[in-house]
């Protein structure tokens, strides 16, 4: 007797990652394979990315009997219906005997988050957005507008904070910090102005200086008033980011849920006093929590809700409990 499964594909720039859940909510296996940002691959190399994924999942399923029934993706650089549609149709060529679907990359990971249910995510790595479903249903989002235009608070918008407190303590227009002689000692770089035209010429490009956030966590750490400052603004921008969707939607729950995503977040402890306190300004309870279930995981909930498969707290406890059973743990 053949077993219906969907697949769930999180298709992000830097990984793709492909997970194989059965209808009664069982995770079978996964598969990771490079980026498959749309914008930057196109819709034929996408497809290919997502082919090879899709087909090394089914394998480490390890079960011959397998009745896929749909494909659910969540893929980054689809913003726009029209993008949307020609993802679409890339998938649609690869030949399954499947439904397609696709979704954002941050309805995925939304979904995941809160097994479909009520809530707000607060992505922070590179860049910074913020996600948020009420009670009827309803999304709305803040931020995310990129790196000229906004993503504050995010590992770019430190690093950038970073190198432009070392360039003021230069010029005495802002306080001493020693940001500066890091920046210097990182680079090999005799006077922090040096690094102007590796900045302009591209040499330390937009994903070094969000690398850089480390460095400003480690500086604030030691002591360093300046970075302190920049983590703490970094903060209040993310939780502002979380408020302004909170405040424009509609909440059933006594306590809105806040889930923080993305590698910045491995300093939680550091960013989260401050985003709370932009978080209680909105005058909504919330408490912070971590997600659920993960973005691919989240992408197979939407395919499942799309084959008419309700997502109960029997079917989460399922799944839930067959994603550590298979990884090691319950992934964050």
């Amino acid at each position: 007797m053949s077993q219906d499964v969907v697949i769930g594909i999180d298709g992000g720039g830097t990984k793709t990652r492909a997970v194989v859940v059965t209808v009664e909510g069982e995770f079978l296996g996964e598969a990771l394979g490079p980026s498959s940002n749309f914008q930057v691959l196109g819709p034929e190399k996408m497809a290919r990315v997502l082919d090879e994924c899709i087909q090394q999942a089914l394998e480490v399923a390890g079960r011959k009997d397998l009745r896929l029934r749909r494909i659910s993706a969540g893929l980054a650089g689809v913003g726009r219906p029209s993008d949307r549609e020609r993802a679409l149709q890339a998938m649609r060529e690869l030949g399954f005997d499947a439904e397609y679907q696709v979704d954002s990359d941050a309805v995925a990971a939304l979904t995941g988050a809160f097994a479909g249910g009520q809530g707000i995510i607060v992505i922070a790595g590179t860049g910074s957005i913020c996600f948020g479903k009420g009670a009827d249903g309803r999304v709305e989002r803040s931020g995310g507008w990129g790196y000229l235009l906004g993503d504050e608070g995010s590992g770019y918008y430190i690093g950038q904070q970073a190198i432009i407190a070392a360039l003021k303590d230069l010029d005495g227009r802002g306080p001493a910090t020693q940001l500066r002689s890091a920046l210097e000692r990182r680079y090999g770089l005799e006077r922090i102005d040096r690094i102007i035209p590796k900045v302009y010429q591209g040499e330390i490009d937009r994903t070094e200086i969000a690398n850089l956030a480390p460095l400003v966590f480690q500086t604030a750490a030691q002591g360093d008033a300046v970075a302190q400052e920049v983590i703490q603004r970094a903060g209040e921008e993310l939780g502002k980011l979380a408020a302004a969707v909170a405040r424009r939607l509609t909440w059933s729950d006594k306590v809105v849920r806040v889930a923080p995503i993305g590698s910045l977040f491995r300093q939680i402890h550091v960013l989260a006093p401050h985003m709370e306190r932009e978080l209680r300004k909105a005058g909504v309870p919330f408490a912070m929590v971590s997600p659920m279930f993960d973005p691919a995981v989240g992408a197979a909930l939407l395919g499942l809700e799309a084959e008419g498969i309700t997502i109960d707290d029997s079917l989460c406890r399922k799944l839930a409990a067959s994603v550590g059973s298979r990884t090691g743990g319950p992934r964050e």
